[in-house]
């Protein structure tokens, strides 16, 4: 699939128009400097000085941002979100998002579905908090006591080790077992899956860590 946005050694930043300080974008610009903006989220990026190399969306909610230099890719089909438009023209092993989370429910809602849909790791920010789906396999190395949540999106077996609460090849589902407010007991943790179906949410001061553990 052709994808304009070509970056093939290094991840992408996408913005959307939800919550996204100024802050928290540049913590996202320094794991992946390339940024990408889903229409409103152009707005973002220049709040924080920043100017995105390319504007994907229908550009209802662009307005009249002065964006001197950015590629802009109108894409008015109704039947994909702009995350899924930013998406599908960015060459890249890794995504994170900032500005997909917080904000409306039925947003957020989407991005997880699109999350099932997209191959590649993607790691969504929020003001203090990290979400994204698990490979197959995942091993971590985070601090004892640390908040993680594991929710299923869909029905899998799952296995997880070094949580306070572990579970060994059980069936998780939305309607079903899930493993939210969970704490790691100290030393890697590890999941197994026998499909991508989980999303995982921890504290922001993970995403180093969660980065290397997606990179390899």
């Amino acid at each position: 699939m052709y994808r304009p946005i070509h970056s093939p050694d290094q991840p992408v930043t996408l913005v959307g128009g939800g919550e996204a300080s100024p802050a928290l974008l540049k913590t996202a610009l320094a794991h992946a400097p390339r940024l990408v903006a889903a229409d409103g989220g152009a707005g973002h990026a220049l709040e924080a000085g920043v100017l995105p190399e390319a504007v994907v969306g229908d550009f209802d909610s662009l307005g009249g941002l002065d964006l001197p230099g950015a590629i802009k890719h109108h894409m008015p089909d109704q039947n994909q979100t702009d995350f899924q438009k930013c998406l599908s023209v960015v060459d890249a092993p890794m995504v994170l998002g900032v500005g997909f989370l917080g904000g409306r429910l039925d947003h957020q809602l989407a991005a997880m579905t699109t999350l099932l849909q997209e191959p590649r790791p993607v790691v969504l920010l929020k003001a203090d908090e990290i979400a994204f789906l698990s490979p197959l396999k995942l091993t971590l190395d985070l601090p004892e006591g640390m908040a993680i949540g594991l929710y299923p999106l869909l029905s899998a077996r799952l296995t997880s080790r070094g949580l306070r609460y572990p579970l060994s090849d059980a069936e998780v589902a939305p309607d079903g077992l899930i493993s939210t407010s969970n704490h790691v007991e100290g030393g890697p943790i590890e999941i197994s899956l026998d499909r991508r179906a989980l999303l995982v949410t921890l504290p922001l001061e993970a995403l180093e860590t969660v980065l290397d553990a997606l990179a390899r």
